[in-house]
């Protein structure tokens, strides 16, 4: 049920959404990384009637989520305890720009974190998509799964292939 359902039905109370930005340098704080990532979650929120919390700031700046730091320390770290302990209620939708903001680690350990957080009943929107991910999601459609399973396997080999670089690079100065 979506918010304009819920609203239909006599419900009054808004299904929250939490806007969770993420880049991995504190270089890429002075681009547009920031703004794009917020106005994308505005905009989603106000279409699909959502009431975007404010009170949970989720933005890891310049956290790698390659190693898996951003769930770990990180705010999404904070989010992810907020949800096991239920101050994030079922329903909830984690609005985030791609699945690669989430979890730039392996597939197993990407799909664990998406599993997990679907499984709690949060729903995970990638806002350069639309996508939805949920557990009603994955269980009508498992491709569903495989693609996020993909889309994490080709952000860890970036991040792995960068690493290289980087390390050669090191090793050459």
């Amino acid at each position: 049920m979506n918010a304009s359902t819920a609203a239909a039905a006599g419900e009054t109370k808004a299904i929250k959404a939490y806007s969770y930005l993420r880049f991995s340098t504190p270089e890429q704080a002075q681009g547009d990384s920031y703004r794009r990532q917020t106005a994308l979650a505005a905009k989603y929120a106000a279409e699909h009637g959502l009431e975007l919390d404010n009170e949970l700031r989720l933005s890891d700046e310049g956290v790698s989520a390659f190693s898996g730091a951003n769930a770990i320390g990180g705010r999404l770290g904070d989010f992810l305890k907020a949800v096991e302990f239920g101050d994030v209620p079922r329903g909830s939708y984690l609005l985030i720009e791609q699945f690669d903001r989430l979890s730039r680690q392996g597939s197993w350990r990407a799909s664990h974190q998406l599993s997990g957080l679907c499984l709690a009943g949060i729903r995970i929107v990638t806002l350069t998509d639309g996508k939805v991910y949920s557990a009603e999601t994955m269980d009508a459609d498992p491709m569903a799964f495989i693609w996020a399973v993909l889309v994490a396997t080709r952000a860890n080999e970036e991040s792995e292939a960068k690493s290289r670089r980087i390390k050669e690079a090191w090793r050459t100065k």
